[in-house]
């Protein structure tokens, strides 16, 4: 990533660039983030996959981690609800990003 595409993302001029291995097997880190806002995103990942279907299945355990992690709210009086229904994630997974470095 360039110093000017850094620039840019950090101001919030520029969405975060989609990831995929250059080839298989593929050794590194990634996160997912969605393209709108940057609060929500993973932690960093370290992946080794030897296959795109692989790779798939890793993305999808990312995505349901995510879903896990920023889907649900607690109320003051503790109860647990869903914050997104499943029309409102289809939504939000069109804007996950997989990100790598």
């Amino acid at each position: 990533m360039g110093f000017l595409r850094k620039f840019l993302r950090k101001t919030g001029l520029a969405s975060p660039e989609p990831f995929a291995p250059p080839s298989y097997p593929f050794s590194g880190e990634i996160r997912l983030q969605h393209r709108e806002y940057d609060r929500l995103r993973t932690g960093w990942w370290r992946v080794t996959v030897a296959s795109a279907s692989e790779w798939d299945a890793r993305v999808k355990e990312m995505r349901e981690g995510f879903r896990r992690h920023f889907g649900f709210l607690m109320t003051k009086d503790g109860r647990v609800v869903p914050r997104w229904n499943d029309r409102a994630w289809a939504s939000v997974v069109k804007g996950l990003v997989v990100e790598g470095r």
